[in-house]
């Protein structure tokens, strides 16, 4: 799969990630935060996240998970 960066707009909620069974990540569905600034962003290739994809935040560590409809 290739990678794709996109810009998460200011506004979006995305949810955080846990660690989960065999130390995959897993989207906190009870947790989310609205983005304050648009935020650039690159898709993981993960698969589990139900309607959710995974991106990883570009210069930071972060993995946030963000609706199918918004991307």
């Amino acid at each position: 799969m290739h990678s794709t960066t996109i810009i998460i707009p200011k506004g979006t909620s995305v949810y955080s990630s846990e660690l989960g069974h065999n130390n995959f990540y897993y989207p906190t569905l009870n947790k989310y935060v609205t983005l304050t600034e648009d935020t650039k962003a690159e898709q993981l290739p993960w698969i589990g996240g139900g309607n959710l994809y995974a991106y990883k935040i570009i210069d930071q560590k972060n993995v946030v998970w963000i609706e199918k409809k918004y991307v």
